[in-house]
């Protein structure tokens, strides 16, 4: 007598079986060209920054360093302030003293 095989699995599981891993992969990709997207525009006044010409990119350095300078003295200027603070903290030129400025008012993470 030859041994019956039984089916453990139903017959509609290989169906869900064949739709949901292309689901998933579809997720997957998803989610990686979202964060992909997220960094890449997170980094984007740097690399426009970079890409400037070095006079150019020095005139915009100053005006921005006397902007936040003045922005920031302001009462009631904090979230301009911290803006241009946070712009500062992108050029090349952002040297100690600048890094330093930019620590005074860059915001503080949170829990």
């Amino acid at each position: 007598m030859t041994p019956k095989l039984l089916r453990i699995v139903p017959l509609d599981a290989s169906r869900r079986m064949t739709v949901s891993w292309p689901l998933g992969l579809a997720v997957l990709v998803a989610t990686v060209f979202a964060l992909f997207f997220w960094g890449w525009t997170r980094g984007s006044d740097a690399r426009v920054l970079a890409g400037l010409p070095t006079a150019e990119r020095a005139r915009l350095f100053q005006l921005t360093r006397s902007k936040a300078e003045a922005l920031c003295t302001e009462h009631g200027l904090e979230e301009q302030c911290r803006a241009e603070v946070d712009l500062l903290s992108q050029f090349p030129e952002c040297g100690a003293d600048c890094q330093t400025f930019v620590a005074r008012y860059k915001p503080r993470g949170s829990r």
